[in-house]
């Protein structure tokens, strides 16, 4: 391990937090660093790096991070600002926010993989990167500003957007109201 004055061990940053097989959590993570689960979770995870779910796990819940590797069974929602990576017989249901998505297909995607555009992302990425290692998740505020831009900043949510199936890349429109008199 290097040292930083002789006397101190220095932290590597580059090693994951490891939450070993043959563990349950349930509750809330919140980390500045990468994280590596081998064990079951339930609960709502950020981490400002990647978080890794090994083949062996099962995550039930909220994720929300700059970058995924997925071997594991996931259910629930993961926000990501960066790529979700799914290898081997990885199992995922529920709804995928992300930038990039990559998957073998071997894998059993039972999921919505939505991307918002650039500059939400931006604008997550920021408030990823500021975010408070003070406040516990659970009375944090960003935690619901990061999952709200995500929701309703994605196509399939915008209620303002135009609905015509004549102008390309729109909704149709919806139905008008019928009255039902029939004769």
């Amino acid at each position: 391990m290097a040292q930083s004055n002789g006397l101190t061990p220095k932290r590597d940053e580059g090693i994951p937090i490891l939450i070993p097989e043959e563990s349950i959590l349930e509750g809330y993570i919140k980390t500045k660093k990468s994280l590596k689960i081998e064990s079951n979770f339930y609960g709502t995870l950020l981490s400002t790096q990647k978080v890794i779910i090994d083949v062996n796990s099962t995550v039930h819940g909220d994720v929300i991070c700059a970058e995924s590797i997925i071997s594991g069974n996931f259910e629930g929602n993961i926000f990501c600002t960066g790529k979700i990576e799914v290898n081997g017989n990885a199992r995922i249901t529920g709804k995928v926010y992300t930038k990039l998505f990559q998957n073998e297909d071997t894998c059993d995607l039972n999921c919505i993989v939505q991307v918002p555009n650039n500059e939400i992302f931006r604008t997550i990425r920021e408030l990823l990167q500021n975010i408070d290692s003070v406040t516990k998740l659970s009375a944090d505020t960003t935690l619901e500003k990061i999952k709200e831009l995500f929701i309703k900043n994605v196509y399939s949510y915008n209620k303002n957007a135009p609905r015509d199936k004549n102008i390309p890349g729109t909704l149709p429109k919806e139905p008008e109201n019928q009255s039902s008199t029939d004769n």
